[in-house]
């Protein structure tokens, strides 16, 4: 699981430390709140908020997945600024930058860079969903690609047997969501993974329509087959299904303990079929009580995953809980 709460309070940070350590196996925390690109393009300390980020420590004997991005929330721009807060606008004389601007080159690269240093992490990420820039702003995926590629060899270069992936989402890769052109997808895809040492897959199956319910054997065959192909590893870096319905606006995604317990069974099998690294589940806790706390403007976005938690806001067991135990106790 990440380290997104169930509510803002120290109770429950505490209740995501629970889980983490009893109910998992491995931790993966994101950084969400942009990137430092004044302090990083400069070498300067980073803030105490972000560097509270970076130093925190998964339980004993958990390895740790550390996702970063250079993509903002839409994944369509530039990230947001981390300063002394998370998204914060960004400066001036960086809005409107290209990806592959020699000072974004080298802010991202020495962020990545200094993550690794401080974070020690087992796998990181240093892009988060990047093929929905590839499909929302193709324009701009060249240049993206020219970061990426700056940021890989630099991050390789100093940690040589850190493992390098980015976060593909799969329903614009598979073609399922937003009229995504699955085979522009995989092109798309296929360029960027020259430079990456593993495939990340992020699945939100309640997202999308054109998943079915009950998910059918076989349905994410072909991301194994699309790793297989490049010969690369992979994992799922994040996932979840609703076990409640959700509303936005005059749409109703559905959503149900039974669905959410035979989506979560499906990935599983998917993650174990094709021998993947792990299997994240986005949230440890369903958050509904934490909306009220965000900003209105990301308010109905986080929404759409207030209740993909493995257990319920206040700590409880769900539907899915038993089988999420399960499959733990057959790691160990």
């Amino acid at each position: 699981s990440t380290r997104w709460p169930p509510d803002l309070s120290l109770k429950a940070m505490g209740q995501v430390q629970h889980f983490l350590t009893h109910d998992a196996d491995m931790a993966a925390p994101m950084i969400l709140g942009g990137v430092p690109w004044e302090t990083a393009a400069a070498d300067a300390p980073f803030g105490a908020a972000l560097t509270n980020e970076l130093t925190w420590r998964a339980p004993a004997g958990h390895p740790v997945l550390l996702s970063l991005g250079a993509l903002d929330v839409t994944r369509q721009a530039l990230a947001l600024h981390y300063a002394l807060r998370d998204n914060q606008p960004l400066p001036p004389e960086w809005a409107g930058r290209a990806f592959d601007d020699p000072q974004v080159i080298r802010a991202y690269s020495s962020y990545c860079l200094r993550a690794a240093e401080t974070a020690r992490p087992d796998w990181l990420a240093i892009g988060i969903e990047v093929n929905l820039l590839a499909h929302f702003a193709p324009a701009l995926w060249p240049s993206y690609l020219r970061l990426h590629r700056a940021t890989f060899e630099a991050v390789k270069a100093r940690f040589p047997d850190l493992p390098l992936l980015t976060t593909v989402a799969v329903q614009h890769f598979m073609g399922m969501a937003d009229g995504a052109d699955a085979a522009m997808q995989a092109a798309a895809m296929t360029e960027l993974a020259a430079h990456t040492d593993m495939i990340g897959w992020s699945i939100y199956p309640h997202l999308s329509a054109d998943v079915p319910d009950p998910v059918p054997p076989g349905f994410y065959d072909p991301l194994l087959e699309f790793a297989a192909r490049l010969g690369k590893p992979s994992a799922i870096t994040e996932s979840g299904t609703s076990s409640a319905p959700v509303r936005i606006g005059w749409v109703t995604l559905p959503g149900s303990p039974e669905r959410q317990v035979q989506a979560t069974g499906a990935l599983l099998q998917t993650a174990a079929d094709g021998d993947m690294a792990f299997m994240v589940n986005w949230a440890s806790h369903d958050y509904s009580a934490l909306l009220v706390h965000l900003p209105d403007e990301i308010r109905p976005l986080a929404a759409l995953w207030a209740t993909t938690g493995i257990l319920d806001g206040e700590g409880g067991e769900k539907a899915v809980t038993a089988l999420w135990r399960d499959w733990l106790l057959r790691g160990k």
